[in-house]
Parts: structure tokens; C-alpha cells; sequence
């Protein structure tokens, strides 16, 4: 098993267009997370590991993306790196990079480590490590992106940061399958939507507690949304959407619902005009309220 030693080092070269790839998709999808898989080959000796990144796969043509959330076309994917296995029996997923320049997290969240942990140890992962790159912000100038890069070790819960000084750009021709172009996707036109830490907490916290609760796109206002229903003490639902403020400096959060129950009639009103640091805390304090609502209603009834 690799890295026996806690004095293991590591060593990265990236082929200079595979970043460039990279920075190419980021800059297509300049509003929502997206990213890819990392192609290459490596070397063990002892507890050095050098990683040699030579490839990258697109997302796919149905990749799944929100201001939150990213999933990969699998299957396309799969085709691609058959068609390159093909030509360079040699070559390893090595990884995956994605973004979180469009929400300000500087580093993983919590569901990409725990995902990135499943898979260096799953018995069908072909390697000791799983390599994540981070695209963490845009820049004004050279280089385009500011990127981070991550390692996670079979059978340690922990990851390891690899610094800057032990990763190097390197011209080699990029691995492809023959014949292949990419698919091209049109570049929105909307501005880019500043970036928010509080948008992968949010993800984070309705993922484990509200898990009906859904990230969109307003695209006319370039601002993202949550949407979903709230299961209520009397048994009914609300239909409540959380939208980030694109005006507001803070990226403050409103909240509004369609229940039509006229002891909540109240509640609702005073939520018109309040504002809430992110989506979760919208959520909570107006579930709370109508609830309360509802048992006040109901007891004065008794």
C-alpha cells in the first residue's frame, strides 16, 4: 500500500493543456460548479509518488450543474477513456477536478471528501490515491484560475494538500482518442454571480436535512434559488423558494411560500420583508414560525 510512512512526498506535473482545458470549461460555465476527470500514469518508488496528469475528460454533454451541485456523463466518459485506454494501455483515472469559483469555498466541502473517501476505497478503484484538483477563484489576470490540488490516501480518512511547489506545468501532447473533438458549449451570456461561501453550507445542510429541497438558476435575475416544501406539525405542506439577492453586497436570502392557509396568513406577511445570511437559515426560521403558528392557532381553538 503507498504511503506506509508519514514522510511520504509527492510530485505533480500537469500537461500545460490540460489546465488550459480547465480554464476553458470554467470559463463556459462561469455560473455553475462543472469539472471533469483526470487522465495520466505514475510512479511509486517507495513513499515518492509522482502523478503525471496528461488528460482530462469533458463533463459530457448531460452533465448535471447548479450553482451547488455537479454530476458528470458517466457513460460518455466512460466511452472517452475506453477509446484512449485503447491507444495508451498505460493510462489511470488518476481523479477528478471541479469548480467552487461560482460559491467562494476555498477548499472541499464536505460531500466532496466524503465522496472522494468512497471512492479510493472502493475495491474497484484502480489505485492507492484519488487526486482532486479545485478550481477556487477567477482571476483578473495570468493564470486565469487559481487552483488547489488534494490527495486522499486507500484506508486514511484523512487528505493531504499538496503545496504549490511540488506541482510544475509540462508541454506534452495531451491523450486523446482519435478523431475525437470536443463538444462545444455555448458560453452564457448572463454575468457571472459573485461568489458565496454560504451556497455550499447550504448544499451540505439540505442535503442531509431536507433532502427535497432543490438548487436552480433564475436566469433572468442570475441568482440561485432553493425550492422545495415544508412537512408542517398538522400534517400539511408548504411550498416555499429561497432566492440570493444579487443586488445585495451581503448575497442576503428572502423567502416567500404559496400556502394558502389563513392562519399562516400572518407569518408569511412579516416574512415579506426579512432577510436571512443564506438559504438554510431562511428555511429553518420560517419552518419554526409556521409551526408555531399552527399550534397557537389550533390550541386557541381548543
Amino acid at each position: 500500500m503507498l504511503f506506509k510512512s508519514k514522510k511520504s512526498t509527492i510530485a505533480i506535473s500537469i500537461a500545460r493543456g490540460v489546465l488550459d482545458s480547465i480554464f476553458d470549461e470554467c470559463d463556459r460555465c462561469d455560473a455553475d460548479e462543472t469539472g471533469g476527470r483526470l487522465l495520466g500514469t505514475y510512479r511509486q518508488n517507495k513513499n515518492h509518488l509522482d502523478i503525471e496528469v496528461k488528460g482530462v475528460l469533458e463533463p459530457g454533454p448531460n452533465a448535471q450543474r447548479t450553482p451547488t451541485f455537479f454530476m458528470q456523463d458517466g457513460d460518455y466518459q466512460e466511452k472517452l477513456f475506453r477509446e484512449i485506454e485503447a491507444a495508451h494501455p498505460d493510462v489511470e483515472h488518476l481523479g477528478n477536478w471541479h469548480t467552487h469559483h461560482v460559491n467562494g469555498l476555498q477548499t472541499l466541502s464536505g460531500g466532496d471528501k466524503a465522496t472522494y473517501n468512497r471512492v479510493v476505497n472502493h475495491d474497484k478503484h484502480n489505485t492507492d490515491f484519488f487526486y482532486a484538483l479545485l478550481v477556487v477563484k477567477k482571476n483578473r489576470s495570468h493564470p486565469r484560475y487559481t487552483v488547489k490540488h488534494f490527495i486522499f490516501r486507500r484506508g486514511d480518512e484523512n487528505f493531504y494538500e499538496v503545496p504549490h511547489s511540488d506541482v510544475q506545468l509540462v508541454d506534452v501532447p495531451l491523450l486523446r482518442p482519435a478523431n475525437h473533438a470536443a463538444p462545444v458549449r455555448e458560453r452564457s451570456n448572463a454575468p457571472q454571480t459573485a461568489a458565496n461561501p454560504e451556497r455550499v453550507k447550504d448544499q451540505d445542510f439540505f442535503s442531509d436535512f431536507y433532502p427535497g429541497m432543490k438548487v436552480l438558476l433564475a436566469k433572468e435575475m442570475n441568482a440561485p434559488y432553493w425550492k422545495g416544501s415544508l412537512p408542517l406539525v398538522d400534517g400539511s405542506r408548504a411550498d416555499i423558494v429561497a432566492v440570493e439577492d444579487p443586488d445585495d453586497a451581503t448575497r442576503s436570502y428572502s423567502i416567500v411560500s404559496s400556502c394558502k392557509n389563513p392562519m399562516l396568513a400572518e407569518t408569511l406577511a412579516k416574512y415579506r420583508a426579512r432577510k436571512f445570511p443564506s438559504a438554510r437559515h431562511a428555511v429553518i426560521n420560517l419552518e419554526r414560525d409556521l409551526n408555531q403558528s399552527l399550534y397557537q392557532g389550533r390550541g386557541g381553538k381548543g
